[in-house]
């Protein structure tokens, strides 16, 4: 669309593409990169039918109430700052979603890849690699009423505030915010990082990690390493790089 072009001027973003429905996001876009160049490519969907979360997961979204994007980035052979990109893009939807919005809590961040208010999921960020390019995808609750969030642990821009917010708004913010992000990525990652870690809600949490293989860890979320795995000290006093999991941020004296 022309006009959010216009609005992303100066940024990477080349390409705006608005479709009302797709399966999947990420999924339009891997496929283009399998044949052609989508760095700078953005494309939205109004509606989700087929979103895919971690692990494959179902990620449907409504007819209405949220904003579902993802973006193309060239990022060449897969190194160790990989891990970085969905981080980053948490980082970009908390800080666009915190400016002008008067929420009682800043958003703040869950390893890897969710972006809370409170203790309620707002937004979800899946990056995935595609023949030297990455494709990041982000969900995000803008308009959801109470009855229509999809679980219990979830949470809406609406819901936090009582206010209505414009999606495509929302969409530039967060798309010049990473922008800015990858500009530093990944020659100044130290700095990226350390603002990841202010803003990141599990570190220094103590937590349950169920991991691959339906194996779990518990423990003290204590740092992030240079690959953005996260570092849990086991009860049992060893630590642990952990590049996947579903954490639960645990309460105290909780299990």
């Amino acid at each position: 669309m022309s006009e959010l072009i216009e609005q992303l001027a100066g940024t990477r973003w080349n390409r705006i593409d608005v479709v009302e429905s797709t399966g999947s996001t990420n999924a339009d876009l891997a496929a283009a990169a399998a044949t052609e160049d989508i760095d700078g490519r953005v494309l939205i969907a109004r509606h989700q039918t087929a979103g895919r979360g971690r692990h494959d997961r179902r990620w449907t979204t409504g007819p209405a109430g949220a904003l579902t994007f993802s973006a193309g980035v060239r990022v060449g052979e897969p190194t160790a700052a990989m891990g970085w990109l969905s981080l980053l893009a948490g980082v970009a939807v908390a800080d666009a979603l915190a400016r002008g919005m008067m929420f009682d809590a800043a958003p703040g961040l869950k390893w890897p890849n969710d972006v809370l208010i409170g203790d309620r999921k707002v937004a979800g960020v899946l990056s995935e690699y595609s023949n030297g390019q990455a494709v990041i995808g982000m969900g995000i609750n803008t308009s959801m009423k109470a009855d229509q969030l999809p679980v219990p642990e979830a949470t809406s821009v609406f819901v936090e505030t009582g206010r209505g917010i414009d999606d495509d708004e929302l969409a530039v913010d967060i798309l010049r915010e990473l922008d800015a992000e990858l500009a530093l990525w990944p020659d100044r990652l130290d700095e990226l990082a350390q603002e990841y870690r202010r803003k990141c809600l599990t570190l220094g949490q103590r937590v349950k990690l169920l991991l691959p293989g339906d194996k779990t860890l518990v423990g003290t979320a204590v740092d992030l390493d240079d690959q953005g795995r996260l570092l849990v000290t086991a009860d049992g006093g060893s630590t642990t790089a952990v590049a996947a999991g579903d954490v639960t941020h645990l309460r105290a004296q909780s299990d």
